[in-house]
C-alpha cells in the first residue's frame, strides 16, 4: 500500500515550468512511517509516496552514524526496482577547513523516474531527510557540430568532453568561486547509480548528482571534477577550469593534490565497460601530462585529514598515480569489479593504448536538424580536410550511430571534390550520430564528436471527431509511429472561461493502432489530445489539442 508523506519543498524549487527543481521527505518522527525490530534495530519503512516525480534520491542525517542502506524505488510502467546498496559514509567530502559543509549522508542513487521509494537501513538515526532531485527538461544536452583531429602538441590533446553548459549545469550553478590546488595523481569513483540508463539520460544524471552535492549536502558544486558513463562519454566536473587544479569533494584528505573521475553506475557487481576504461583513460592520461606529472608510477601525498580520511592530517602516503577512493578513504568504492580492472587502467594510462590518437585529417559533422518527428529525414552533412586545410577529395567517410549499446555504421559515403559530403538518416528511436574517417595509409584517421539526434513519435488521428451528444460515447482512433505499448488520451473542459483536465485514459496500442473513447456528461466545450510520454526511445509527442463541442 502507498503511503502519502509530508513533503518538504524548498524556496529553489520553484521557477518556470520544466527548470529543474529539489524536495524533500521527512518521516515525522520515523513513528508512523517505519518498523523496526527493536529500538535502535533494524529499519524498514512503508512505500512512501511523494507529490512529484523525482529522478535521483539520496538520504542525509544528524551525527556521525554509518548505517547499512538500500533503496528501492517505484518507476510508472515499471513497477518497482531491486534493493540498492548505497554507501553510507561521507566519503566524498570536502577536506578539512575549506569551507565547504562536511556532512554524514548517503551517496545519491539515480533511478531515472520514479514516484515512489523505500528504505531499509540497519539502524534508526536522528533528523533523517530524503532529497530528490527532478531535473524538468534543462539537462537536455545542447549538440554541437564538433571537429577533432590537429598535428600532435607536446601533451595529448584534451579529450572530447560535454561540457557544463551542455549538460545542465546553469541549473546547479556554484555556491562560490573555485580554490586551486594541485594534481598529482587521479583518484577513480562510481557514483552508485542504477546500470540501466540510456546515453540520453546521462546529462540529467550528471545534473542530478550536481544538485544533490549542493542542495543536499550543501557543498560548493558538484564533487568530481569529471565523470564518464557507460558509453565513454567524458563530462565536466566541478566549475573552475576542466585543465586546471580545481579541488573538489571527492576523496576527503586528498581533494587538494589529486583529481577526481566517476563513473556513472554502480561496479559492485558489474565491471565497467571498455568505453568506460577507454574514457578514464583519456581523461586521466591527459590531466597528468597538464599538470607535468608522469603518467605511471608512485607518488607521495600528504593528508589533509578527516573522519572519511583512512589517513590522519599530516600523514604522508605513497600510492599510485592511478588509484582507486578506497586507496586512501572509508569505503568500498569504487566497487569490487572496478577496483580489480584498475591494473588494466593503469596500462592504458601509461602506454597511451585506448587514448585519442594525434590525427593529422580533420573531420567537421551537423545535423540540420537535432530533433524531428517520426518518418522525416534528418540531413547529415560535414566535411574533411587534410593537415594542410585543403579538403580531401574521394575519400570513405562513415556515418555511425549508437541507440543504446555499441556504435554501428549505417551509411558509408565518399566525400565530394570540396571535401563535402551529405546524407539522410531516418531513425526508429532517439540516438547519437558521428562521423568516422578510417584515414589511409600515409594519413590518421579522424572521429567526429557524437551529436544528440532527438525524436519525436507521430500520431495520427483518423478523422477525429469534432461534435458530440452529452451522454454518448466519443471514438477517437488512430496511427503512432515508431511503436508503442502505451498512449494516452487526455480529457478538459471549459470550466469559467478556462480549460481544465477532467480525465486522463492509458490506450493499449496494438500494431501501431489504437482506439480510445470517453463519455461527455456535460453540455460544454471540450478539448482533447492524445499523448505519447517520454521513454527510452523517443521524446514526447501528442497529435495537439483537437475541439469538441458536445450539445444536448
Amino acid at each position: 500500500m502507498l503511503v502519502c508523506a509530508v513533503l518538504a519543498v524548498p524556496a529553489s524549487a520553484a521557477g518556470r515550468s520544466g527548470d529543474p527543481f529539489d524536495f524533500e521527505l521527512a518521516p515525522a518522527g520515523d513513528a508512523p512511517a517505519v518498523t523496526a525490530a527493536a529500538a535502535g534495530g533494524p529499519v524498514v519503512s512503508r512505500r512512501l509516496r511523494t507529490a512529484r516525480r523525482f529522478n535521483l534520491v539520496g538520504m542525509r542525517w544528524r551525527g556521525r552514524a554509518e548505517p547499512a542502506i538500500a533503496l528501492r524505488v517505484r518507476r510508472p510502467s515499471r513497477g518497482w526496482s531491486r534493493w540498492q546498496e548505497v554507501e553510507a559514509h561521507a566519503d566524498h567530502n570536502p577536506d578539512p577547513r575549506r569551507g565547504e559543509r562536511a556532512v554524514t549522508a548517503s551517496d545519491p542513487l539515480w533511478v531515472g523516474a520514479a514516484d515512489a521509494v523505500q528504505y531499509r537501513m540497519s539502524r534508526r538515526v536522528a533528523g533523517l531527510r530524503l532529497h530528490f532531485v527532478n531535473v524538468g527538461r534543462a539537462s537536455r544536452a545542447r549538440v554541437r557540430a564538433a571537429q577533432v583531429a590537429q598535428v600532435a602538441p607536446p601533451v595529448d590533446p584534451q579529450p572530447d568532453v560535454v561540457s557544463r553548459a551542455e549538460w545542465g549545469a546553469s541549473g546547479c550553478p556554484p555556491r562560490e568561486a573555485p580554490i586551486y590546488g594541485t594534481v598529482k595523481a587521479v583518484h577513480v569513483h562510481h557514483t552508485v547509480s542504477l546500470n540501466d540508463y540510456t546515453p540520453a539520460e546521462a546529462p540529467a544524471i550528471v545534473l542530478a548528482i550536481c544538485r544533490y552535492h549542493r542542495n543536499s549536502n550543501g557543498w560548493n558544486d558538484i564533487g568530481y571534477n569529471a565523470l564518464v558513463d557507460k558509453y565513454g562519454v567524458l563530462y565536466e566536473g566541478r566549475a573552475g577550469g576542466l585543465d586546471q587544479a580545481v579541488v573538489g569533494a571527492q576523496a576527503q584528505g586528498f581533494n587538494s593534490e589529486t583529481a577526481g573521475i566517476a563513473s556513472i553506475g554502480d561496479h559492485t557487481s558489474v565491471g565497467a565497460t571498455p568505453e568506460t576504461l577507454a574514457a578514464f583513460a583519456r581523461y586521466i592520461r591527459w590531466k597528468l601530462q597538464v599538470h607535468g606529472q608522469p603518467v605511471s608510477g608512485p607518488v607521495t601525498l600528504r593528508s589533509a585529514g578527516g573522519s572519511a580520511s583512512r589517513y590522519g592530517a599530516g600523514v604522508h602516503v605513497t600510492v599510485d598515480r592511478v588509484l582507486g577512493h578506497r586507496d586512501t578513504g572509508r569505503t568500498a568504492c569504487p566497487g569490487e569489479l572496478l577496483y580489480a580492472q584498475l591494473g588494466e587502467l593503469r596500462a592504458l594510462v601509461a602506454s597511451g593504448a585506448g587514448t585519442a590518437p594525434f590525427y593529422a585529417a580533420r573531420l567537421s559533422a551537423a545535423l540540420a536538424d537535432y530533433s524531428i518527428d517520426f518518418g522525416e529525414p534528418a540531413p547529415v552533412t560535414g566535411l574533411l580536410s587534410g593537415p594542410d586545410g585543403l579538403p580531401l577529395a574521394g575519400a570513405p567517410v562513415e556515418i555511425q550511430v549508437n541507440g543504446d549499446g555499441p556504435w554501428k555504421t549505417a551509411q558509408r559515403l565518399t566525400t565530394a571534390p570540396d571535401g563535402t559530403f551529405a546524407s539522410e538518416l531516418r531513425p526508429r528511436k532517439r540516438m547519437y550520430v558521428r562521423l568516422r574517417f578510417p584515414g589511409y595509409a600515409e594519413l590518421r584517421g579522424a572521429t567526429s564528436s557524437r551529436l544528440l539526434l532527438r525524436l519525436r513519435p507521430l500520431i495520427t488521428l483518423r478523422r477525429p471527431p469534432r461534435r458530440g451528444t452529452r451522454g454518448e460515447r466519443v471514438t477517437v482512433d488512430g496511427t503512432v509511429g515508431p511503436r508503442k505499448r502505451i498512449v494516452h488520451l487526455v480529457l478538459q473542459q471549459r470550466i469559467r472561461g478556462r480549460f481544465r483536465q477532467v480525465g486522463v485514459r492509458a490506450v493499449r496500442v496494438r500494431r501501431g493502432r489504437f482506439t480510445a473513447s470517453f463519455v461527455p456528461a456535460f453540455r460544454a466545450r471540450y478539448r482533447y489530445a492524445v499523448v505519447a510520454k517520454t521513454d527510452a526511445d523517443t521524446d514526447r509527442g501528442s497529435t495537439g489539442w483537437r475541439t469538441l463541442v458536445v450539445s444536448r
